[in-house]
């Protein structure tokens, strides 16, 4: 048993907690606050300590945030992104809405300056004639050795271009790439599920439907941020 419930705050839409499951969840020693807004979220963050945040990325009417909040989310404790829909379905979506798109280096290589900047591109290994071209523009670039520095590339704008190693299904395959024109929860639960989950701060999955799912995922998420030694935000 605990010493002291454990808290978890999740964003989601207002009453999709199964009040059975929040019951069962408090039984096992779990506290859940549930809100609907990144902003209130933020507000929280501010009052209280959460070992986890998970957010349900295909709860239509939920603010998510954009990726800044959640960097900030990240940044206090680790990050479960949600979603009820498999992710091969996010992509579609993300492409079909232009969020992102699929783009050869060849083609990429030639419209580089046409990005809307900071540009995070997403590929399974760096090609060879892509730097050189990117430089001809005077542009800056780097690559983010993880999702969470990509995350602070992108934000504080240190490069205008931000290249991340990740094999994305269906896209980053031979010479494609895929450029991000949008980065939200729901690329962002697209990037986490491609990358390994071992030492991140922030992960994909699939959303709990059952008491014994969340605890799952709550002791994971626990086990992630013992991984890490320490609050992403004390680094």
């Amino acid at each position: 048993m605990r010493n002291a419930p454990l808290p978890i705050l999740i964003i989601d839409a207002p009453r999709s907690m199964d009040p059975v499951v929040l019951q069962t969840l408090f039984l096992r020693g779990f506290t859940v606050t549930v809100t609907d807004t990144a902003s209130n979220a933020l507000e929280l963050l501010h009052q209280a300590e959460f070992q986890g945040i998970l957010i349900d990325i295909t709860s239509a009417s939920c603010d998510h945030g954009g990726l800044a909040e959640i960097r900030q989310f990240v940044r206090t404790a680790p990050v479960a992104l949600m979603t009820a829909a498999p992710v091969e379905s996010l992509i579609r979506e993300a492409i079909a809405e232009g969020s992102i798109e699929p783009l050869s280096a060849r083609v990429l290589s030639t419209k580089i300056e046409q990005l809307s900047q900071p540009a995070l591109v997403v590929g399974t290994h760096l090609q060879p004639g892509l730097i050189p071209a990117i430089r001809s523009k005077g542009l800056l670039f780097s690559c983010g050795t993880t999702l969470q520095f990509a995350m602070n590339l992108l934000i504080d704008g240190w490069c205008q271009i931000v290249f991340l190693a990740a094999a994305i299904a269906g896209i980053t395959e031979r010479d494609e790439l895929a450029i991000f024109h949008q980065v939200k929860a729901k690329q962002l639960a697209i990037l986490a599920s491609a990358l390994p989950h071992t030492t991140s701060a922030i992960i994909s999955i699939e959303k709990p439907k059952k008491a014994e799912d969340y605890i799952a995922l709550f002791e994971q998420i626990v086990g992630h941020r013992t991984g890490l030694g320490q609050r992403p935000g004390k680094q």
